[in-house]
Order: C-alpha cells, then sequence, then structure tokens
C-alpha cells in the first residue's frame, strides 16, 4: 500500500512540475500552419469530417487518429487556442507517466527520473507550444502504450498469437502510425527489446511480422498522400549528400538532448556537399562510435549499445532520406527528437541511478537530480515563451537564423496585418535579399508597396511573382489593380482577363474588370462584368454600386436606382451612392 501511494504522490508531482514549467504555453496563440492543420482546415468544419478523415483522400495528410479528436475539440473551442494547448500539455504529461511505466516494467534504473526529465526537457517544447504538433504528442501516446503492452507478453515470456495484449500492442500501434509516421520505427525497437532480454527466436520474428506489415503499408500511405499533396519538390538532394547529411543529423539531435541551448523555431539549412571532406567527418564518427560499442557489446558498453542503437533508430524517418514539406526550411527540428530523446534521457538517468547507488557521498545523487530537472524547467518555460505568438516566434527565430527568409516573409504578414505597413515592406525586402525567388515575398511587397500608393514600385514585384508562378491568378490580379490605378488601362484588361481564366468565379476581378471598362467608356460591357460579380456573390457592395453608376449613366434610371438601393441595404452610410441616388429623376 506504501509503495502505491509513493507511485502516487510521485506523478502528482511529475504532473505538477511539468505543468508548471509550460504553464507559458496555454497563454499561446495559433501560429505559422494551425491555420491549414486546424483553424482553416475544411475537413476540421466539416459535420462529416470523421468521416473524410478516416475513408477519404482529401485531407493533407492520413493522420485520422490525430485529426479525429480535433474534430470533437473544434466544436468545443472553436478558435480559443488555450483549449488546444491545455489538452497538448495533457497529453504530454500523460506520456510522461507512462514512459514511467514503460521504463520500469523493462526493468531500466532510474525511470522516474527518466519520465521527470523527458516530461520538462526543453526540446519537447515544440512539440507541446505547437499546436500542430498534436500528432507528435499523440502518436508517442499510442506508441508508449503498445510498448507496454507487448513488454507483457512477448518481452517477458513469449506470446501467443491471440493473447490479448499481443493483439492490443498490435493495434495501438496501428493508432501510432495512424497520429504520424514518425512511429513508423517501433517493429525494430521492439525486437531490439527482446534482444536485450534474450536471444531472438524464430516465434518472435513471426509475431513481430504483423508489426513491420502495418509499418510499411502506413509509411507508403503518407508517402502516397505528401506526393499526392503536393508536386513540390521540397529538397534536391542525391544519395551521398542525404547520407552524410543523415550522418550531421544524429549528433545535431544528440548535442540538443544532452546540452539544450539555443533551440529554434527554425534553425539554418544545412549545404550538404560531398566534396567538402568536413561533411564527411559526422558520418564517420557515428559508423566509428558503433564499431567501438558493438565490439564492446558484451561489458559495460552494453546499455550504451543499446540506447544509441535505439537513438538513431528512432531517428530514421527524420534523417533525410525522404523528404517532408519541413525540409525545404531546414533539415533538422526540435519535434522530430521527440521519440529518440528517450534513449538519451533513459541511458543518462541509468546512469545516475547506478551512481546513486554506490556514490560514497549518499546525499549528493538526490540534490544533483533536483538541480537537473530545476534546470530543465526553468529552460522550459523560458522555451514556452518564444511561443507566446506568431510574432514571438519569428522574432526569436530572427534572432537566432537571421537566414531564415520564412521568418522574414511571416513576419511582415503579420505586421502587415497590423496595420505596420513600413514595417512589414522592411521585412519582405529582407526576405527576397535572402531568396529572390520566393513567390510570397514578390507578392506580399508589392500589395504592401500598392497599399500606399506606390503603384510603380509595387508592379515590377508583382511582374517577378508572375515569372516565378505563372498559373497563379491572384497576382495577375494584384498587377492589374496596380496598374489600372496608374491609369494603363489596356495593360489592366489583359491582366484581368489572365486572372480570371486561372481563377473563374472570382467576384473581385470581375468587378475590377468592370471599373476598368467603365473608365474607358466600355460601359455596357462593364455592366456584364458587374452583373457577372453579382451573380457570383449577391451582397457585393462595390459592384453594385457601380453597376447603378453606369446604369444611371446610360439612362437606365429605374434599374439604376434598383442596384443604388441594394448598395445602400449592404453599406447604408455610403455617401456617394446616396448622393448619386438623389441625384436621380424619379421614374413612374
Amino acid at each position: 500500500m506504501l509503495k502505491r501511494g509513493r507511485r502516487i504522490w510521485g506523478g502528482a508531482l511529475l504532473a505538477c512540475v511539468t505543468i508548471a514549467a509550460y504553464l507559458p504555453s496555454l497563454r499561446g496563440g495559433f501560429i505559422w500552419d494551425d491555420n491549414t492543420f486546424l483553424t482553416q482546415n475544411r475537413l476540421i468544419r466539416a459535420p462529416d469530417g470523421l468521416y473524410r478523415f478516416w475513408f477519404t483522400t482529401q485531407a493533407a495528410d492520413y493522420f485520422p487518429a490525430t485529426y479525429s479528436p480535433l474534430w470533437l475539440e473544434w466544436r468545443l473551442w472553436g478558435m480559443n487556442a488555450a483549449g488546444y494547448h491545455a489538452v497538448n500539455l495533457g497529453l504530454h504529461v500523460i506520456t510522461a507517466l507512462l514512459l514511467w511505466a514503460v521504463l520500469t516494467r523493462l526493468g531500466i534504473r532510474g525511470a522516474y527520473l527518466a519520465a521527470f526529465v523527458f516530461a520538462v526537457h526543453p526540446v519537447n517544447v515544440e512539440s507541446v507550444a505547437w499546436i500542430t504538433q498534436r500528432k507528435n504528442l499523440m502518436a508517442l501516446l499510442f506508441l508508449l502504450l503498445s510498448v507496454l503492452a507487448f513488454a507483457r507478453t512477448v518481452i517477458a515470456d513469449g506470446a501467443r498469437w491471440r493473447r490479448p495484449p499481443y493483439v492490443l500492442s498490435l493495434a495501438l500501434f496501428a493508432l501510432a502510425m495512424l497520429s504520424k509516421g514518425s512511429a513508423a520505427m517501433l517493429p525494430i525497437i521492439l525486437a531490439g527489446l527482446v534482444a536485450w532480454r534474450r536471444p531472438l527466436r524464430a516465434r518472435d520474428l513471426a509475431l513481430l511480422a504483423p508489426f513491420f506489415a502495418i509499418s510499411a503499408a502506413l509509411v507508403i500511405t503518407d508517402i502516397w498522400f505528401q506526393k499526392h499533396g503536393s508536386g513540390e519538390v521540397f529538397r534536391n538532394a542525391g544519395p551521398l549528400a542525404r547520407l552524410l547529411g543523415a550522418g550531421g543529423v544524429v549528433w545535431f539531435y544528440l548535442s540538443k538532448s544532452l546540452l539544450p541551448l539555443h533551440l529554434l523555431f527554425i534553425y539554418p539549412q544545412w549545404d550538404v556537399r560531398p566534396a567538402d571532406p568536413l561533411w564527411w567527418i559526422p558520418l564517420l564518427a557515428a559508423a566509428g562510435l558503433t564499431a567501438v560499442l558493438w565490439r564492446l557489446r558484451r561489458g559495460a558498453a552494453r546499455p550504451v549499445l543499446f540506447a544509441w542503437a535505439y537513438f538513431c533508430v528512432a531517428l530514421v524517418p527524420v534523417l533525410g532520406f525522404t523528404d517532408v514539406q519541413f525540409m525545404q526550411y531546414s533539415l533538422v527540428a526540435d519535434h522530430y527528437c521527440q521519440i529518440a530523446l528517450i534513449g538519451v534521457v533513459a541511458l543518462v538517468c541509468a546512469g545516475w541511478a547506478r551512481w546513486s547507488a554506490s556514490a560514497a557521498a549518499r546525499w549528493l545523487p538526490g540534490p544533483a537530480a533536483a538541480a537537473l530537472v530545476a534546470v530543465l524547467s526553468l529552460l522550459t518555460w523560458r522555451q514556452c515563451g518564444t511561443y507566446a505568438s506568431a510574432e514571438t516566434i519569428y522574432r526569436a527565430t530572427l534572432a537566432g537564423n537571421p537566414s531564415c527568409w520564412l521568418a522574414e516573409n511571416n513576419l511582415g504578414n503579420i505586421l502587415y496585418g497590423e496595420g505596420r505597413v513600413a514595417e512589414a515592406i522592411g521585412h519582405y525586402e529582407a526576405a527576397i535579399r535572402l531568396k529572390p525567388d520566393l513567390f510570397e515575398a514578390q507578392n506580399d511587397l508589392g500589395l504592401a508597396l500598392a497599399s500606399t500608393g506606390r503603384y510603380r514600385e509595387a508592379i515590377p514585384h508583382f511582374e517577378k511573382a508572375i515569372r516565378i508562378h505563372s498559373d497563379n491568378g491572384a497576382v495577375y490580379y494584384n498587377a492589374a489593380t496596380a496598374l489600372a490605378s496608374l491609369g494603363r488601362l489596356p495593360e489592366a484588361l489583359a491582366y484581368f482577363g489572365r486572372s480570371l481564366e486561372l481563377t473563374p468565379g472570382f467576384a473581385p476581378a470581375h468587378q475590377d474588370l468592370g471599373a476598368t471598362l467603365a473608365q474607358m467608356g466600355r460601359l455596357p460591357e462593364a455592366i456584364g462584368q458587374y452583373r457577372e460579380a453579382l451573380r457570383i456573390n449577391p451582397a457585393y457592395f462595390e459592384a453594385h454600386a457601380n453597376l447603378g453608376f453606369a446604369l444611371a449613366q446610360l439612362g437606365l434610371l429605374a434599374d439604376a436606382r434598383a442596384e443604388l438601393e441594394a448598395a445602400l441595404t449592404i453599406q447604408p452610410a455610403s455617401a456617394p451612392v446616396r448622393e448619386a441616388l438623389a441625384r436621380l429623376p424619379r421614374t413612374n
């Protein structure tokens, strides 16, 4: 009973300290791709979204086990970010408690401290404070549950095919893969856990075969969704460059696991060059360390070999052999390290437990462990502060990575939306200096310049954006409005026309094309465009007003009055419309 009580109090302490360390994350908002992932995700909003996540290819990724809870939460929290952050933090606390249970079940010493260190480790802030990384938390939750069920049977004494814990473990692994593909290496990890206890037998391999089948099937599915959702090439790198980059990635994550300082939302992009001898050092060092540990595997180095193997295997999905969209910005990211971090933490804390049992000064290990947890908690608290808003995360990124063109452009968008146009222009210009072929920055800079009346400066940026993406109707529209503002009406007509070819049914293009035609005296054509805009959007104030003005010029007074009155029902305070309506003669 006493032992059970100590577990309860220990779990409560872990939960309370973790919540305290991550408390600033609860005040955070939505950042970067939280819009496409959640707030503007049409499947999240759709009444039949659950069905479409599971049984269609309409989602960006096939992670229905992650999206399904979010579909429900959207109906609870809506646009209140605090609700999603609270659930993320709750999942992280549960995961840390599960890690304690798993390590205890596996007989690894220092399990409680390992769970504590994992819970407050700053590298995990990105997975907890960034709502989009809910998929990371869900995948690890199901992965640990799967290991726990597997450890109860196969690892302990071998399992019968139909034994419930084995079937449960298999189902939980499937849910982990349906949360995020980062769980794909679990079958190899499970094989390693069996080999740690006893030699692998044919029956073990037979029991692991379904895990490998699920992993392979869902990895292929994930890759298909990546290719299906976007035809973009995220990274141009040959096989040798990818292999050398993988060596660097392993040491990068090991360094951040052991010394979690200078963490960034987006790290500088690497230029991996096989011709540079320095890029061979990480790979050769990793291979050399593996060879040494293997040579010493029967002695004291055995736990180190296992932890090192686990760490490297867990990182395989994010080593850069296959590309994900984020890798166009950086080859490394804190959230990629979450599963692998367990190996480092478990090894360090097992070493602490051994030292604790043998230390001459028995009082020292306890305070040392408490100091480690306290320091990590403070670092986590501070790191959470950078995730307070999109603006804070981009400013923190630029402070540590001035070459991040994405942060420059996105910060410009935030400032532009707040009316801080001059500051926004500076960030757009910086993004273009870093990446001249960045379509978004060229277009956004053009819009910002045009909003201040600097149309002549804006047009070259729209034209550069068109050269980058000639199939984007919005940028043709933006260029057309700038040209029309300068009185270059024939050019504007051509751009409006191209915009409508690429984006048919875009009401503003019809309305503004009509206004341009009206300026050229081509009123019948202008009226046709206004009517088309109103067919698409019957509540379009400008189209009603301009249609009324055009009809009045042609002497169609009754129709003009009807359109102007319709405009006033949308914007009753419009002085120009009221004046035009007052000037119209009464008709019978």
